[in-house]
């Protein structure tokens, strides 16, 4: 009977011991939001100059926007933010709407509404109203955006 205890006991340490270790979701959380909240106020005080702290340099990043593949990796998103810039005169981005999915202690997915207006040099003014998914990843103990989809609002058809 003992054996049998002693048996049942160290089976019952191992499967503990093998357990994966818990995530501080409310943390992680935290961290998130805080990133958005700093992508947003970049955004708004310094135009798209320094954006690209927030991008990842993982190979696999890509941007997705309105059902096509912009821009295939970091590099040919700051090209394309590079060759706008100097259009740019001011941006007002609004996040209304924030949906945080913790997938693991590395990786959260984010749903993001947002009412972004960009006034060019040119006096030409538009506004972009939309949704975002994004997959953020930890690097070097900040969140940074790895794959993402934008989408404008459209009206649909039918009745």
């Amino acid at each position: 009977m003992k054996r049998a205890a002693l048996i049942f006991s160290i089976i019952l340490m191992s499967l503990s011991c093998s357990e994966k270790p818990s995530i501080d979701s409310a943390a992680i959380k935290k961290e998130v939001e805080e990133m958005l909240l700093a992508y947003e106020n970049q955004v708004n005080t310094k135009g798209l100059k320094g954006i690209d702290y927030y991008f990842s340099r993982d190979k696999r990043f890509s941007w997705v926007e309105d059902g096509v593949m912009q821009y295939p990796n970091r590099q040919s998103l700051l090209d394309g933010i590079e060759e706008f810039y100097p259009t740019v005169k001011a941006v007002d981005l609004k996040i209304s709407k924030k949906d945080i999915q913790i997938v693991d202690s590395n990786l959260v997915s984010l749903y993001l509404e947002y009412v972004e207006k960009i006034e060019l040099n040119s006096g030409f003014n538009f506004t972009l109203d939309g949704a975002m998914t994004i997959l953020t990843i930890k690097e070097n103990e900040s969140w940074k955006f790895l794959i993402g989809h934008s989408s404008i609002k459209k009206p649909r058809g039918g009745n």
